[in-house]
């Protein structure tokens, strides 16, 4: 094990990631079957029930339990001590899949969730993070994806954004500038099936129930 990951980690799939905030044996299920490669982030291997295996655990491995466990098991330790970056920020600077499913990131510290809402911004990259209610993802310049009518759309800008368009919102959001200290775009509600929303620039979070993640995986 060493501070700096010197070799590619070895993944066939888009990966699940796993973290120590909790999550349902449901929900662990329900990425596998869309990203089927399964990493730990330190203490998220504390978390999974004992089929499943992660093939890495990554980070400064201050919390997994009985790592020695995991090691016999097949997974692969990955320390990675530097101490100005979060074990999330760690694993996803580290696994170059296309598409990563995130759990256990929402559902307790909200220090340890914002943290990792800005990491969704700066590696612009298609991550979800998936909790009990919520799937938060950075929105790309041009979105569009088919949900059921009356569905939650919710827009949260983390800096200040001009040019935002949509259809099939209730709520309209042109001509609005949207900022973390002004305007935001909550709790809007869409009224037509087919949703589609653009914006310039880069930092836009969407946050929809998680009960239509793989509408949102496979829509990306």
């Amino acid at each position: 094990m060493s501070n700096k990951l010197i070799e590619p980690l070895e993944l066939q799939h888009n990966v699940t990631l796993v973290g120590g905030a909790g999550f349902s044996k449901t929900l662990l299920s329900r990425s596998l079957i869309l990203a089927k490669d399964l990493v730990a982030a330190d203490g998220g291997a504390n978390f999974l029930p004992m089929q499943s295996v992660p093939k890495y655990i990554i980070g400064d491995l201050d919390s997994v339990v009985s790592p020695e466990k995991w090691v016999r098991k097949g997974s692969k330790l990955i320390k990675i001590s530097d101490q100005d970056s979060t074990d999330f920020d760690k694993c996803i600077s580290a696994i170059k899949s296309k598409k990563i499913i995130a759990l256990g990131f929402m559902d307790q510290r909200l220090d340890h969730f914002l943290a990792a809402c800005t990491s969704l911004v700066r590696h612009e990259r298609v991550i979800f993070l998936v909790g009990k209610k919520d799937i938060i993802f950075h929105l790309p310049n041009e979105f569009s994806i088919k949900l059921p009518i009356n569905s939650r759309v919710s827009l949260f800008p983390l800096k200040e954004l001009k040019n935002v368009k949509a259809v099939g919102l209730k709520y309209p959001v042109e001509d609005i500038i949207f900022s973390p200290l002004g305007r935001i775009g909550t709790s809007n509600m869409s009224t037509n099936e087919n949703i589609r929303i653009s914006y310039k620039g880069s930092g836009m979070l969407g946050i929809f129930s998680s009960r239509h993640l793989d509408l949102f995986y496979n829509s990306m």
